[in-house]
């Protein structure tokens, strides 16, 4: 009698082999550490850190120079106008507005 673990290996691999990895998340302009005169922020491709704690981004929506970054429970953070050099934070439950320039 065959045990049937001896054909589910060579049909896993090769679904294996048909997977594509994920592509690695992109290189926003946003992406470094910002000085926004409350305090320090500093954005990765998949994080946003206050100083205080750091937040998974969900998603990101592009639209020139602006960016819109996506949170848990519907938070939501604008990042406008970003240059190589400046940005201007803005809140999306408070209104608050920052003007942030940029310390790397």
């Amino acid at each position: 009698m065959l045990r049937p673990t001896l054909f589910a290996l060579p049909f896993c691999a090769a679904l294996a082999a048909c997977v594509a990895p994920a592509a690695p998340p992109k290189d926003y302009a946003f992406v470094g550490t910002w000085d926004c005169g409350v305090g320090v922020f500093t954005f990765t491709p998949t994080t946003y850190a206050t100083g205080s704690e750091t937040l998974p981004i969900r998603a990101v929506a592009e639209d020139g120079r602006n960016y819109t970054l996506h949170f848990a429970d519907g938070y939501r953070i604008a990042l406008v106008a970003v240059t190589e050099g400046g940005l201007t934070w803005v809140s999306g439950a408070s209104g608050d507005q920052f003007n942030c320039r940029r310390v790397n």
